[in-house]
Parts: structure tokens; sequence; C-alpha cells
């Protein structure tokens, strides 16, 4: 037990961190903007206890889980926390842990894994079959779309929305917004952006991994980049390569394992955003370190005005 503390109080405790937190760091409520109740603020904090574990992100002390919560709340390290915490696990120090509870609670971690993969699953499904019947009602974008001509680039077999598209609750997308399918590997969603430059990715699109190729090009030579305009103008500059749109910096990475495994002797370039923060050139170079490939940063693009 005192070699395993942590462990067994945090196993015991999975998936029943709310009750825990509540009786320990005051009201506490799932998946809702709230006070933190460690530095308190107005909405920072939200409990959406990710695979029971009792995780939380907070914009004012950091993000962690339930014990490293109980540690900041009440000033003590995670040891100390999970003192704290075992007699509501129903563990007594000095005494070893109940095996059959501790077996119990690893059974519903996994079930509520289990779960938690089933609802994404449903959700990227409904996803895709919208994606497919907003497409079908869509018209082939023309370059006098008016976001293509802003960043002067050819639509690349690209979509525009020929009606005005309610996406949820009052959120919606204008006429002539440009449709940019999503493929993983088969059509799993859509981003829209707006004639100013506005983006969105249909809720629930399975965007890890996912792409769009500008080009049916079957080319060892690949780049791989962030955003639409960014990857068109490089299109439009290498017709002879394979340009694929990864559609966000985290995601870079995730396309270029995914060619490196289908085109193990592919000449992959990652094409990295010129932002201000760097987030772009930083997520480039580690997914260039990560399939032994190179990058490249373009000048800025110029924002549509």
């Amino acid at each position: 037990m005192k070699d395993n503390l942590i462990r067994n109080v945090t196993s015991l405790a999975n998936g029943n961190w709310l009750g825990i937190l509540n009786s320990l760091c005051g009201d506490i409520q799932y998946n809702k903007a709230q006070p933190c109740p460690n530095c308190g603020g107005h909405d920072r904090f939200t409990f959406d206890d990710l695979e029971g574990r009792g995780t939380y992100v907070c914009r004012g002390c950091g993000s962690g889980d339930a014990l490293s919560l109980v540690a900041k709340v009440h000033s003590v390290n995670a040891r100390e926390a999970a003192l704290i915490v075992a007699p509501y696990v129903g563990l007594s120090v000095g005494h070893k842990a109940d095996t059959a509870a501790l077996e119990s609670s690893k059974r519903k971690a996994e079930q509520a894994k289990a779960q938690e993969a089933v609802k994404l699953a449903a959700k990227q499904a409904k996803a895709a079959t919208r994606a497919l019947s907003t497409l079908k009602t869509c018209k082939p974008a023309l370059a006098s779309n008016s976001y293509l001509q802003a960043k002067q680039v050819q639509p690349f077999n690209t979509f525009e929305l020929a009606n005005t598209l309610h996406l949820y609750g009052d959120h919606k997308m204008d006429i002539g917004s440009l449709v940019v399918p999503i493929f993983n590997p088969k059509l799993s969603g859509l981003q829209f952006i707006k004639p100013r430059g506005d983006k969105h990715i249909l809720l629930g699109t399975k965007l890890k991994g996912g792409f769009y190729p500008l080009a049916g090009k079957d080319s060892n030579q690949v780049y791989i980049g962030e955003g639409f305009a960014t990857c068109a103008a490089v299109a439009e500059c290498v017709p002879n390569a394979l340009v694929l749109c990864a559609f966000s910096a985290g995601n870079l990475i995730h396309v270029a394992l995914a060619v490196r495994k289908s085109r193990p002797k592919a000449d992959i370039v990652i094409i990295a955003d010129n932002d201000e923060s760097r987030t772009g050139e930083r997520e480039a170079i580690k997914a260039a370190l990560a399939v032994n490939g190179s990058y490249i940063m373009p000048p800025a693009v110029q924002e549509v005005a």
C-alpha cells in the first residue's frame, strides 16, 4: 500500500471523481465553464473528466487530473493528496488495497473508455453522412469565388455553398463560402471558409490524419501544408507534386506519418505557416523530423481585407 498509494487511490477513484471533488474542493459541475476551486475567476475552469480520471482545464492555474486539483486546493504534494482522498475510496492507510475493488475500478474505466469510443465513432459517422449530403447541394468552386480571388489561388476541385447553411444554433455559413472536403481516408467531413476568411470544421469531423489532396498526382514528391490557400499556392508552383492540406498545425505530423507509411520512399516536404506565434514553424519542424523529411516556410500570406 505504502509504495502504491497514489496508483491505488487513483484506480479506485476512477469514474467517481466528481463526487469526491465536490466533497473536497467545493461545488464542481461536469463540463461547464465555472470558477476554479483553486484560483477563482468566473468561467476559467471546466471539469471534463476524460476517461474518468477527473481531468480539468483551467486558464488560470493550468490543467491536470483530479489528484492534482486536490493537491492544489489543499496546498499539498501528490502523495499527501492521495492520503486525503484515500478514505473516500475505502482505503485505510497502512492496509493493503482491496484487490477486487481495484480490478472492478479498472474494468469500469475500460468500459467507460469503450463507451466513449462508440460515441465518438457514431459522432464521426454522422458528420461523414452530413458532409456527403451537404456536398450534393454545393456547386463547383470557380476562380471567381470571393475567398479564392482574395488569396489569388485556384479552386483545385473544391466547392462553394449554393445556399446558406445552418450548422448549429444561430451559426451559419454564407452563400459562396468555400467548401473543402476532408478525407480520412474516405470523406469524413468538411471545412467551410467564408468569403472574408473565417473558417469552420463540420462538427464531428474525424480531423486527426484528415487531408485534402489538391492534385491527383501519383508522385513521390509530397508537400503537406496547414491551410488551403497556402497549399494551393504551392500546388500551382509544383504542378507535378502531390500537395495535401492538413487543415491544422497539429495535424501536420499525423498526415505526414500516414504518407510515410504508404510511401516509404517519398520525398516529404512540410509547408510551415508563417504566423506570429511561430506555432506553424514548430509543428512543421516536428512533422518533418518525424518522417525524415524537410520543411519550407513561404512568405506570410496576406489576409483577406
